[in-house]
């Protein structure tokens, strides 16, 4: 390799570094204007302005709004996917515990993870390219979620049927309370539920196939990730 090759190898490589770190901060300034403006009012001008960054570099990295929302929802989904997955493991090693997990659900469904993935999720209901974009991380997600639910199964001690239907209502349970959270602003009305629900899980879980039945209302056990 020529001296010259060298040089010039040598400042290519600080200009990529230079390159990937303004594209991530223009992709969370995007998620910081969204989660602060709402979908419809945030503009890529917003972006660059939030990111520090010309509308230049801007239109470099994202040619198109479109462009620069998926790279932001891909980023939403992919760390909240992450964080699962670490909860996954802790889980494996029975580090985390039914009411720790509640905990953790609650703390997603009720923040900021919750109330981005609600812009996008309401847009992509008309936007094809958006919804496009999200299936495939949006499954990421689900799977990661699944993950936890193989993990209590495999502890259930001989119910893992209750333990999966279980673990679904409490994620429909939080979800619905995040999307209430939005109209309603009462945390001790919402810590109260969230308390009985820690309570309430265990007993019904402890009932075995009565608890079952109890559960879903018929006695037959729903499918694993249904709730996600």
């Amino acid at each position: 390799m020529t001296a010259a090759r060298k040089t010039r190898q040598r400042g290519e490589r600080p200009a990529q570094a230079r390159s990937i770190a303004t594209r991530d901060k223009l992709v969370r300034a995007a998620l910081d204007v969204i989660l602060e403006k709402g979908y419809n009012s945030a503009s890529t001008t917003d972006f660059s302005e939030a990111a520090g960054v010309s509308r230049g570099a801007l239109l470099h990295h994202f040619p198109t709004r479109s462009a620069i929302i998926i790279a932001a929802m891909e980023l939403l989904l992919e760390e909240a996917t992450a964080e699962i997955r670490e909860v996954a493991a802790k889980v494996a090693l029975t580090e985390v515990s039914l009411g720790d997990f509640i905990e953790f659900l609650w703390e997603m469904f009720s923040g900021r993870v919750f109330y981005l993935s609600l812009e996008f999720i309401n847009e992509a209901r008309t936007d094809a390219d958006l919804r496009a974009g999200m299936m495939p991380v949006v499954k990421d997600f689900h799977a990661a979620l699944d993950s936890i639910w193989i993990e209590f199964e495999r502890q259930a001690e001989g119910q893992p049927q209750a333990r999966l239907v279980a673990l679904n209502m409490t994620v429909c349970l939080v979800r619905g309370m995040g999307v209430q959270t939005v109209l309603k602003d009462d945390p001790a009305y919402f810590r109260s539920m969230i308390e009985t629900w820690k309570v309430i899980l265990p007993q019904l879980l402890a009932d075995g196939p009565e608890g079952v039945a109890r559960l879903d209302g018929s006695g037959t056990a729903g499918v694993a990730g249904q709730g996600a």
